[in-house]
C-alpha cells in the first residue's frame, strides 16, 4: 500500500458549525475506499487567495493515509462531488519520508507556520487541485 498525503480545504462556515463532523467526514471518505488514516488533524484556517465557488476562507485539513493506488482516483471522484470539501491535493509520499512527515503531522509542530503579518503567496494560500 502507498502512504499518501491530503490537503483539503473544508467550508470554514459548516466547519465552525461542526468541526468534529467534517474531520470524521474525512476519514470516512478515506476508509470507504480502502484506506487507513495515519494522521489527520487541522492545518490552519485563512482567507483564500481567491474566491471559490463563493467561498472566501476554508479550512485546511491535513491528513496523511495508506491506500491502494487503484482506489485513489475513486476517492478523488469523492472528494469532488462532495459539497463540504472546498479543494483537495493529495500526494503520493516517498516511502524514505513517509514516516518522518506523519511523526511531524502527528506532533502538530507549529514552528514552520507563517506569521500572520508575513505575505503568503497565492500558491500558498490556495492549494488546488481539479
Amino acid at each position: 500500500m502507498v502512504v499518501y498525503e491530503g490537503m483539503f480545504i473544508l467550508d470554514a462556515s459548516k466547519y465552525s458549525r461542526d468541526p468534529a463532523a467534517m474531520a470524521q467526514q474525512i476519514t470516512d471518505l478515506v476508509e470507504q475506499h480502502g484506506g487507513t488514516i495515519l494522521a489527520s488533524r487541522l492545518w490552519d484556517e485563512r482567507k483564500l487567495a481567491y474566491p471559490i465557488n463563493g467561498h472566501k476562507k476554508g479550512v485546511y485539513w491535513l491528513t496523511y493515509f495508506r491506500m491502494p493506488g487503484g482506489n485513489l482516483v475513486a476517492l478523488e471522484r469523492q472528494c469532488e462531488i462532495t459539497d463540504d470539501i472546498i479543494r483537495k491535493l493529495v500526494l503520493k509520499i516517498e516511502p524514505r519520508i513517509a514516516d518522518a512527515l506523519v511523526q511531524h503531522a502527528l506532533a502538530g509542530d507549529t514552528s514552520q507556520r507563517r506569521t500572520p503579518a508575513a505575505p503568503a503567496t497565492p500558491a500558498a494560500a490556495a492549494v488546488v487541485s481539479e
